[in-house]
């Protein structure tokens, strides 16, 4: 009998504009692609944390979902390439461990987790990553970096990682890929998987345990098969080192007290033994319930500069508690035997929503502009009358994202060369919206910041926009020789935004101070009479030619080098950076410009006996930035950038039951200041970052590992910033945790532990040492516990 499966189109592969050419195999149960790497994609494989270049076999499952086109040989690609496998996530998912705590851990070059919800300032080679889930795009060009925040770990197959700029995947790849993978029907018959877990903090204080619960149900038949991963999950709060409760995240919020649901479903079918269609639909959503707030001191006192104390408040009473929602389908149509040649068409939609705390808003700067204009300039009367300038709005936005892809693949020979053409388009229109809803502000002063409750008012935190996004490519892979690998492709990108007439928050917020009561009299004595004003509706429209040539060479049957050169092309954040304009500005091609990347590679990868190892270099450039001021607004400043690197990873294989292997990345760059070059902050760059593991193997399949996670500390660019007013960046202070984690393989099922944080070290996350003010320097977790036990049946 004929399988009906086959390998879709793999998204990482065509994300890097397939870059290598490999032959696949088919038989009834699996599809053997020729990846060579030091791990099998299988439930019967050890956990590994680094790729090499030869020996084993990865299998995947045959209706596997991959997103995607054909196998290919990772081990030929011209770039930095991982796969993190099943058991990798699940060895690091016990407890209440987050999906950006898991892939810190095991990918070199991405920044370190921020702690919270966000993944705000998690970057890879300096510059943003594309997030992806099963092929769908979950970053967009409105951003909530919240992307991390979209799938319970339990629910993934693996994890595809490309690092450096993609010109074949277009817009908004300038860092590199990660595709998050869910887990879809493998085999034939029923399979069923029942989860349980439960974490808490080291003094087992009852405010802290979370628990988690999951099912999975499915079942492959000859033409059809379905699957659906349930898991539902509460999170207690966190407790640092000196087992004290932490504060909210009031800035980009955080998971304390958090109620989840993940749900991951696919169905497919077979319509005859060269076509299939395939629908994944994820759904996600957690919502905060929490009884604690921050500490604003006596008076809001830290709202107007006073130092906080950090400390977590109880008797919190929000109206409307931080939440993240979102759904995503993607139904993809494959053909692999159209005149010779692979069709994948793909249709994907997604909607996200995301609130965000309550927090207090000031327009004390703007209002004195305005006093001062009109001839008030005594300090302390200034002094007096912008206490008022003071609000209390809660973020919410809403994006929607619609989008289709189309991709042929096709073999030939060129001068009897073995060539695998790729090509194709792809279309995406992106709708997004934010809204600042006003909250009582007596009613937070009297409660000294612990209530919020809506007032009826609302403002616009920037223009509601749409953005679409048009792009062609052609690539060709061509083996040169058996050991000379080489890829060229070019890619035709257009990004057309239409923002619609908006109030800009601050004339809202100054047209409501000026005519409030307590300061109508003075501003009218003054002679002002202020009106909010409006930006007028506008448009950009921009598009650009990209190009990505690579090579790779097997310089001896254990050594490979490999050089790739790529362009990527994105946009700021349009929304965001408008949130805070005024009255008049003309959104136009001009005032609103993309940023075009350069990004050059070069490695070397090999396996000598028990040891692999990869190094590879990096240099990437553009022509402008875009950062955050010093009151965090956003520019995006015409100047040149650069970033370089290095990167490396090591494991060796002690005996067939202990392996230890480590991971370092480092990362520099800055930028042009008047002729200096001055250096880029951690929010950009990943500081030094090392691992380091070592696992023990036992006989009947049990095993321990204790690992550890190295953030170097640098002080270049605050340093710098003194040449730079505009500059917001801040010193960090490097710090190191070891983890302790295993599994242990039952007569029925299995039972993961993890000991997180295990030394009990007091420290911040790189996040809250370098973003937002001082309410935002929070400590890291003090140690912390999770257990869970899995059946099959």
């Amino acid at each position: 009998m004929k399988s009906h499966h086959h390998v879709a189109l793999s998204l990482l592969t065509l994300c890097i504009s397939q870059q290598l050419y490999a032959q696949t195999s088919t038989n009834t149960a699996n599809v053997v692609l020729d990846i060579q790497t030091t791990a099998e994609i299988s439930s019967s494989s050890s956990s590994k944390e680094v790729p090499s270049v030869t020996l084993d076999t990865i299998k995947v499952a045959a209706n596997a979902r991959t997103g995607t086109a054909l196998a290919q040989k990772i081990s030929e690609m011209p770039a930095v390439t991982q796969v993190i496998t099943e058991n990798e996530i699940q060895m690091q998912a016990t407890g209440d461990r987050t999906t950006g705590d898991i892939l810190a851990q095991l990918i070199p070059s991405l920044g370190a987790s921020s702690g919270s919800t966000s993944n705000y300032g998690t970057t890879m080679h300096g510059r943003p990553v594309q997030f992806l889930l099963n092929g769908v795009p979950l970053s967009s060009s409105r951003s909530l970096s919240r992307e991390l925040n979209s799938i319970d770990p339990a629910q993934l197959e693996r994890v595809e990682v490309l690092s450096g700029a993609t010109s074949i995947y277009g817009a908004g790849a300038a860092g590199g890929l990660i595709n998050l993978v869910t887990k879809s029907l493998v085999g034939y018959g029923p399979i069923r998987q029942t989860r349980v877990g439960i974490s808490s903090s080291r003094d087992f204080d009852s405010e802290s345990f979370g628990y988690h619960v999951g099912q999975t149900l499915g079942y492959g038949g000859e033409r059809v098969y379905g699957r659906l991963d349930v898991d539902y999950d509460t999170k207690g709060g966190k407790f640092d080192s000196h087992g004290d409760r932490i504060s909210p995240d009031v800035n980009q919020t955080d998971q304390q007290d958090t109620k989840s649901l993940s749900v991951n479903g696919s169905l497919g079918m077979a319509l005859t033994d060269s076509q299939s269609i395939d629908l994944a639909v994820t759904y996600y959503n957690d919502e905060q319930d929490t009884d604690y707030g921050p500490d604003y001191g006596d008076g809001l006192a830290v709202l107007f500069g006073a130092k906080p104390s950090l400390k977590a408040i109880d008797g919190a009473n929000i109206k409307n508690e931080p939440l993240t929602t979102k759904t995503s389908v993607n139904l993809n149509y494959n053909n692999d035997d159209i005149a010779g040649s692979n069709l994948s068409i793909t249709g994907y939609y997604r909607d996200e929503k995301g609130r965000f705390y309550p927090s207090g808003k000031t327009a004390d700067t703007q209002a004195s502009e305005v006093w001062r204009a009109n001839g008030l300039t005594d300090k302390d009367t200034l002094g007096k009358l912008l206490g008022a300038a003071t609000f209390v709005t809660q973020s919410e936005a809403d994006i929607e994202v619609l989008g289709l892809r189309a991709a042929m693949q096709t073999d030939s020979e060129i001068a009897g060369k073995k060539t695998l053409f790729s090509y194709g388009a792809d279309f995406e229109r992106e709708k997004s919206k934010q809204t600042y809803y006003g909250q009582d502000l007596n009613e937070f002063m009297a409660s000294n910041g612990l209530s919020a409750q809506p007032n009826g008012l609302t403002y616009n935190g920037g223009p509601d926009t749409t953005i679409d996004k048009w792009g062609a490519f052609v690539n060709a892979d061509v083996d040169l020789t058996d050991k000379w690998h080489t890829s060229a492709g070019v890619r035709y990108q257009k990004l057309k935004a239409e923002t619609d007439a908006f109030t800009p928050i601050y004339e809202q917020l100054l047209d409501e101070y000026f005519n409030n009561p307590r300061i109508s009299g003075t501003s009218a004595a003054y002679g002002i009479d202020y009106q909010a004003g409006d930006v007028k509706k506008g448009s950009t429209d921009h598009d650009k030619t990209l190009f990505n040539l690579g090579t790779s060479y097997q310089l001896t049957p254990n050594d490979q080098i490999f050089a790739n050169f790529s362009q990527g092309f994105t946009t700021a954040d349009i929304q965001r950076a408008l949130r805070d304009v005024r009255a008049g500005f003309v959104v136009n091609s001009e005032n609103v410009q993309p940023i075009a990347i350069n990004n050059y590679e070069f490695g070397w990868q090999g396996k000598h006996g028990d040891t692999a190892a990869r190094l590879s270099g990096f240099y990437n450039e553009s022509d402008k930035v875009v950062r955050f001021t010093d009151d965090y607004t956003v520019e995006v400043v015409d100047t040149d950038e650069r970033v370089y690197g290095v990167e490396g990873s090591l494991s060796h294989d002690i005996s067939d039951k202990w392996q230890v292997g480590g991971s370092v990345a480092y990362t520099r760059g800055q930028y042009d200041k008047d002729g200096d070059w001055l250096e880029l902050d951690a929010v950009r760059l990943t500081p030094l970052k090392g691992t380091a593991f070592a696992q023990y193997q036992f006989d009947e399949g049990s095993n321990i590992r204790l690992q550890a996670l190295a953030i170097g500390g640098n002080d270049r660019a605050f340093k710098d910033q003194q040449q730079d007013p505009d500059s917001s960046a801040l010193p960090v202070t490097g710090y190191m945790t070891l983890d302790v984690l295993g599994q242990v393989k039952m007569p029925v099922g299995r039972v993961d532990y993890g000991v997180y944080n295990l030394l009990n070290k007091d420290y911040q996350t790189v996040y809250h040492q370098t973003t937002f003010g001082d309410l935002n320097r929070l400590p890291a977790s003090g140690t912390t516990y999770g257990l869970s036990y899995t059946i099959d049946y």
